[in-house]
């Protein structure tokens, strides 16, 4: 994030019209973020080769368009990996529903469920 210039997006209500405002807002950004890189990016071809065996462990954190993304990867020197995890955005949106629910208007709970952009596939464990 050093090399481009970058906002966060936020907005201090927490209702289902601020969540879909900063949803707006982060494509907006996120296209600026595109034009950014392009600029910056150098010429010349992009080649990486890989042989050999893995060995170590890595966990990753990544920004997507639900949320952050994790990743963790343990390799011991094999053909195959030991372990490798992913947390989705979704898993970790869904408990916040469990604040966002609660006395609602059963009329509303679709529209506040989807505030959220739920991949429902992505939470299944």
């Amino acid at each position: 994030y050093k090399e481009v210039d970058i906002e966060p997006v936020v907005e201090s209500e927490g209702d289902c019209h601020s969540r879909g405002k900063v949803r707006v807002r982060e494509v907006l950004q996120a296209l600026d973020l595109i034009t950014q890189a392009l600029e910056r990016l150098p010429e010349g071809e992009i080649k990486t080769n890989f042989r050999g065996k893995l060995n170590g462990e890595v966990f990753q954190r990544m920004e997507q368009p639900r949320g952050e993304m994790l990743y963790y990867v343990k390799a011991s020197n094999t053909r195959n990996l030991d372990r490798f995890r992913i947390r989705t955005p979704t898993f970790a949106n869904i408990p916040s529903l469990l604040k966002m629910l609660p006395g609602c208007d059963l009329a509303d709970v679709p529209v506040i469920v989807l505030s959220i952009d739920p991949c429902i596939s992505c939470a299944e464990r």
